[in-house]
């Protein structure tokens, strides 16, 4: 246990340094931001109110599709238009519809809103928690529900220009066939392979790790 010290001082206690530190905290600046800047520690963040936000999410899922609804039906009208259009599609209705879709989801997680999103939106506090937060949950105690060794991945993220073009996908049969090569080459005759364990309420989740240490200084605390 240490008590007060420096961030470099544990490093030299311990014998450890960067990504072999995972670091827990309920702070996005003081704890998570910095020590992810400062050291490079893996960081794990807990956020009490993702409990509640879970079951807002549960609970409202037809306002989060009647919202994705409309941003599909509002894309669709400048589909097939360009630079030489002279049509301008009417969209106050669409536009009206989506704010109070978006101020009706607001106040189901009470009068100040999600802590994550507003509408199809994120917060400010939502991305800076993808950003330097490498795992985050409710509380640690998810760690209980996974083995020691166990492999945290962060799941793919497509940019705005990849998630514009579909790629052919593979059945599970295709995909299975072709891992089997590579399952036959890489595992021991005693191993098979499993599926993750269980997730308690899907709240651990992981994020790119930012090593680069050089972001710039102003950001602020959510």
């Amino acid at each position: 246990l240490a008590v007060a010290g420096s961030s470099d001082m544990v490093c030299d206690l311990l014998g450890v340094k960067g990504k072999d530190i995972l670091y827990m905290g309920d702070h996005i600046f003081g704890d998570i931001l910095k020590s992810k800047k400062r050291q490079g520690w893996r960081t794990f963040l807990v956020v009490p109110e993702l409990a509640r936000e879970l079951q807002v999410w549960t609970e409202k899922s037809e306002l989060f599709e009647e919202l994705r609804s409309l941003d599909l039906f509002l894309a669709e009208l400048y589909q097939h238009l360009d630079s030489g259009s002279s049509e301008r599609p009417d969209i106050s209705s669409i536009k009206r519809r989506i704010q109070k879709v978006t101020h009706e989801m607001d106040m189901c997680y009470g009068k100040m809103g999600s802590l994550f999103r507003c509408g199809s939106r994120q917060t400010l506090f939502a991305n800076q928690l993808m950003r330097y937060a490498d795992l985050y949950a409710a509380s640690f105690m998810n760690f209980l529900y996974y083995p020691f060794s166990y492999l945290f991945r962060a799941p793919p993220v497509l940019m705005a220009h990849e998630s514009t073009v579909e790629h052919s996908r593979l059945d599970m049969g295709e995909a299975g066939t072709a891992l089997a090569p590579w399952l036959a080459q890489h595992s021991l005759p005693s191993q098979q392979v499993a599926p993750p364990p269980p997730q308690p309420l899907s709240q651990v989740t992981g994020a790119p790790q930012d090593s680069s240490g050089e972001e710039e200084e102003d950001d602020g605390e959510a």
